[in-house]
């Protein structure tokens, strides 16, 4: 079974959650919503961390996506992780289409994978036509 945690600095991890649940009905994503009250306090990560990787089981594997690479939340998640013998992986500066493209995803999860659903959700800039009275679907997917 797979199993999804999103974790970030504020309320990053509970939006990308709540997108997630609008656009494909699915509710099977935990979520750390870290440092809220402003302090540095880790109890806040580490408890819903500790919960999040008891719950994996052997044949489980564990997908964690943070907000910042080398930000406090990322580190702490490192940290913990470094000592697990649990199958997780981490995929960090997340944003909605690549958490999306991995939750949907029903291919085997590796490490190789995860790189080929990852590099299929560039970011980009997003440019309309200069003519913009009469814009289609397609003027903003092209």
């Amino acid at each position: 079974m797979r199993k999804f945690l999103i974790a970030s600095h504020g309320k990053f991890a509970s939006g990308l959650k709540s997108s997630i649940k609008i656009l494909t009905g699915k509710t099977n994503i935990s979520t750390i919503d870290a440092y809220l009250d402003g302090s540095k306090n880790k109890t806040n990560i580490d408890v819903p961390l500790n919960k999040f990787l008891d719950s994996l089981e052997e044949k489980d594997i564990g997908i964690i996506f943070t907000d910042l690479i080398g930000g406090s939340v990322n580190r702490e998640v490192m940290l913990k992780i470094a000592n697990t013998t649990k199958n997780v992986f981490v995929i960090t500066s997340v944003n909605l289409p690549t958490v999306l493209s991995v939750v949907l995803d029903g291919g085997e999860m590796s490490e190789k994978h995860l790189n080929e659903i990852i590099n299929k959700c560039p970011v980009q800039i997003s440019k309309l036509p200069k003519k913009q009275d009469s814009l289609s679907d397609e003027d903003f997917l092209s």
